[in-house]
């Protein structure tokens, strides 16, 4: 457990027992302060907004621009001992009950696949702070103190960990306000700003506890009571880290089916969470990282989460965080400012630049990114925020240096923090960059690589489904990040405003009974049933639906801001219960084909059947699928599986891409996988001596033989690779129909009712012609789905299992100049 060292000051009690009105007086200016503050970076933030800049760069210069108003001096009889014991209590407060919710809001899957690069740049940047800093220690004393160090040992070691130590508050809010933390990269310069702060609490616990040591290594019975508070703490704080999930979970079950819990429980998990911070603080340690564990230690699914971030997001972001950052320049004494101050404060920022800058390009080379990338991070982890972690007083009583140090360290930490947004601002712009240009298909995705997924729904009806997809492309959801779920549902008619029977959306019936869940709650116990169930995160977002082409731009854009790879959304044909396939609403039409117009990435609509008579529906999670389905034979070997799915490739990159697709669900143990090949009858030969030839040129290297690479050798040399990785292997069988006539075709396709539980297969649009020619009537009436897919979706038959079709995303390249 890391010791604190007078982060919270406390006023001496006689001041409040001589001026009985000092602590309303005070509490009156930081309220005053706190309103100007907040009016004034909203303002500056209008105009820095526009260049991507966080908002806490503007909450820092309004707290710049108010402290320099005088209004600390407005009320003449506060009486404090220095600048920190005003804000000391909030600016601790603050960083309670922050850091819980970044530790609510981590995503710890992503981050335990990411453990060692985190740990690498978290190291690098801390042992080249720690050398630089005890390098230039000896040269610091002169702009340091304005007396004869006591202890130079003590003025190195305090100054390698101002030096070191990163704000993870500041960071942590800068990435998640630019949204960085989607990104691998963004996860990354968070974690390594939090273990960073970490190894720097630690340290500075040592430090304090051999200085008291040495001063009272004669009296052992004033040493060993800060000993038993230690081993007190920890074992508190281990306590709480333990039991905080069997304890929300059991307030989960008596919550079970609502939005929020009782007031009564959201009240007692605030006052635990409040209160098993603070009872470190108040025996004398750090309660930061217990914050920290007892929110990644929270359960993430349940009304619990959700009514825990509902309580405290919004006063977290309108007013706490406003006035810590704030602070930071409040915290300035205008009256002592001099080029005494200002130019260690300036060269304590350039030390830890350039620490931080060795650091980060040493490790640029294990991590595998540019230099310049690995330098705008060190600006990054240069932040320093509040002086939090340092005990000046401590500082101050053993010589370490003066009161002017104390100024010093504070515009260092404001100039770090400043020039951090630019910075950040840069990483942003090169994250969005290299999404947009880069091919988000799965052809180019590697089944080891990390797939970041995006559902859409529009009710709670439709999401078993999507979910139950993206649960099966899910090998080790341990590693798999957080998935986010949109959910689209519509505000309550009015009972005059009604639509009729037929036209409404399902699940809107049972919102409208009598003590019938509304949409929203729904949606949250489908979530958090597989979310439960099958351990990965799915992050639910509700938004209201506001028509069509509104909801496919929403989608569209925070599928982008999520940085996702695959889409997933229903299809617009929908199942009744004698079977039968239709459209129920245009709305639903008309929003998937806005999102296969504008979509940033790959995009797959599932054509669901949940009534199917033969085996399983993709309704329940896979974890429970075979209790309450009948398992399947897996068709290349022995084993049982709970589905078996099939592939249709007839050509070209949406052909291509439903293959993908579907090896990459038969890397799962309970998918079993067919991939069937349509040929025309007239041109099988050539098939079949291009398939010899790209599978020469594989195994020459491809570069050893002089093979002509035609539109057509695409397919071929995919489908090689398909083979050697997977058909060879008997994870997935190989199938080639030759047809000759469009009835061919439609024959087969009609034949797969009753065989497999999902059928995959390519949009269209790009797919050879002669294949093509005579399926047109099929694509009539603006089909989104091509003539394949409509075939399969409009199958009547109670045996015939979903269909999902796939759109691979194509990058717009512009042309050059002629």
């Amino acid at each position: 457990m890391a010791r604190s060292f007078n982060i919270c000051p406390q006023i001496d009690p006689l001041v409040t027992t001589r001026v009985p009105g000092v602590a309303l007086d005070m509490l009156f200016l930081v309220i005053i302060q706190a309103l100007a503050v907040i009016f004034l970076a909203k303002f500056i933030h209008l105009f820095l907004r526009r260049y991507n800049q966080p908002s806490a760069v503007s909450q820092i210069l309004a707290g710049v621009a108010v402290g320099g108003m005088g209004l600390r001096n407005a009320i003449l009889h506060v009486d404090v001992d220095d600048v920190e014991d005003m804000y000391g209590g909030y600016i601790c407060a603050a960083r309670v009950v922050y850091m819980f919710l970044v530790g609510l809001d981590l995503d710890l899957a992503a981050l335990r696949n990411a453990t060692r690069r985190c740990v690498a740049l978290a190291y690098a940047t801390v042992a080249a702070s720690l050398l630089v800093a005890a390098i230039v220690s000896t040269g610091m004393y002169g702009s340091m103190m304005h007396s004869p160090v006591k202890t130079p040992e003590l003025l190195a070691a305090t100054l390698m960990l101002a030096i070191t130590n990163t704000s993870s508050i500041t960071v942590a809010r800068v990435a998640d306000e630019l949204n960085l933390t989607v990104t691998e990269n963004g996860r990354l310069l968070v974690a390594a700003a939090i273990i960073t702060n970490l190894i720097c609490v630690v340290g500075d616990a040592v430090l304090s506890s051999t200085a008291l040591a040495k001063e009272k290594s004669q009296d052992l019975y004033h040493t060993s009571p800060q000993i038993k508070k230690g081993f007190l703490a920890l074992a508190v704080a281990g306590v709480a880290v333990w039991q905080v999930r069997p304890l929300v979970t059991r307030i989960n079950q008596r919550n079970v089916g609502q939005h929020h819990v009782r007031t009564r429980h959201l009240v007692a998990i605030l006052f635990g969470i409040w209160f098993i911070s603070n009872i470190q603080q108040l025996l004398g340690f750090d309660g930061m990282p217990t914050s920290l564990a007892l929110g990644m230690a929270f359960p993430r699914e349940g009304p619990a989460a959700r009514s825990v971030a509902d309580a405290l997001v919004p006063p977290v972001n309108g007013f706490v965080l406003p006035f810590y950052f704030a602070t930071i320049g409040m915290r300035l004494d205008y009256n002592s400012m001099s080029g005494a101050i200002i130019v260690p404060g300036l060269l304590l920022t350039l030390l830890g630049l350039v620490a931080k800058a060795i650091g980060a390009a040493s490790a640029s080379t294990y991590l595998n990114i540019p230099i310049s990338d690995a330098l705008r991070y060190s600006v990054l982890l240069n932040v320093k925020g509040h002086v939090d972690t340092m005990n000046m007083k401590f500082a101050k009583s053993e010589g370490v240096w003066a009161e002017q140090a104390l100024y010093a360290m504070i515009i260092g930490n404001l100039i770090s923090t400043v020039i951090a947004g630019p910075a950040a601002a840069a990483v942003l712009r090169r994250e969005k960059e290299e999404y947009r240009t880069r091919h988000q298909a799965m052809e180019s995705l590697g089944a080891e690589q990390e797939l970041r997924m995006f559902v859409c729904a529009h009710s709670a009806h439709a999401a078993p489904g999507v979910l139950s997809l993206a649960e099966l492309l899910v090998i080790t959801p341990q590693e798999q990040p957080a998935v986010p779920v949109l959910h689209f549902f519509e505000v309550p008619r009015d009972r005059s405003a009604r639509t009729p029977y037929h036209q409404q959306v399902r699940g809107d019936e049972a919102a409208e009974g009598k003590g019938g869940p509304d949409p929203v709650t729904q949606m949250n116990m489908v979530v958090d049933v597989f979310s439960k169930t099958t351990g990965i995160f799915f992050r639910q977002i509700d938004v209201v639906s506001l028509g069509a082409s509104r909801d496919a731009a929403v989608a569209c854009r925070c599928a982008e801001e999520a940085h996702a790879g695959l889409l997933l959304l229903p299809c617009y044909k929908e199942q009744r219960f004698d079977g039968k396939m239709a459209c129920r609403l245009d709305e639903r039409w008309k929003l998937n084909h806005d999102v296969l117009e504008r979509a940033p990435c790959t995009v797959g609509l599932l054509v669901d059947r949940p009534y199917r008579c033969s085996g399983t529906s993709f309704q329940t999670p896979i974890g429970i699928a075979p209790e309450t389905g009948r398992t399947l034979v897996h068709p290349c070997s022995d084993r049982t599986v709970t589905h078996v799915i099939a592939a249709v490739f007839l050509g070209g990159p949406d052909d291509r891409e439903a293959v993908s697709f579907a090896c990459r669900l038969a890397e799962h143990p309970s998918i079993g996988l067919t991939v069937f090949r349509f040929v025309k009858r007239s041109t099988y030969d050539t098939v079949t001596s291009s398939t010899s030839r790209a599978a020469a040129a594989e195994e020459a290297g491809g570069d050893k033989l002089d093979v002509p690479f035609q539109e057509g050798d695409v397919d071929e040399r995919f489908l090689w690779r398909f083979y050697e990785n997977y058909a060879s292997r008997e994870l997935a069988m190989y199938v080639e129909k030759v047809v000759e006539s469009p009835t061919d075709v439609v024959e087969t396709l009609e034949g797969m009712a009753g065989m497999f539980s999902l059928v995959v297969l390519g949009r269209g649009g790009r797919q050879p012609v002669e294949l093509m020619a005579g399926l047109e009537r099929w694509s009539e009436g603006g089909s989104e789905i091509g003539p394949v897919g409509e075939i399969l979706a409009s199958n009547e038959s109670l045996e015939m299992g979903s269909v999902l079709v796939m759109q691979q995303h194509t990058v717009a390249i512009p042309l050059p100049c002629q």
